[in-house]
């Protein structure tokens, strides 16, 4: 994989998340154990006392797998008006 794809594969991330205000992402982390990589995103919001954050996370077999994942998720969820 090369750094190209890399890059185009976060901006793809940070695309998707320009359209979700108080949104971020996290880094790109791989489990070994079930050689899979996961990336999440958090809406970073106020919100009540005791209420939890949503999050999105998404995985893949490559960093850049998990990172298309996360963007097309991203990308639903923005248009299901969640």
């Amino acid at each position: 994989m090369t750094e190209d794809v890399r890059e185009r594969a976060w901006a793809a991330v940070h695309d998707a998340l320009a359209e979700l205000a108080g949104w971020a992402v996290g880094p790109c982390v791989y489990h070994g154990d079930g050689d899979l990589w996961h990336v999440t995103a958090v809406d970073l919001r106020p919100r009540g006392r005791q209420a939890k954050r949503e999050a999105i996370t998404a995985t893949g077999a490559t960093e850049v797998g998990a990172l298309g994942a996360l963007a097309a998720l991203l990308e639903a969820r923005q248009t299901s008006g969640r």
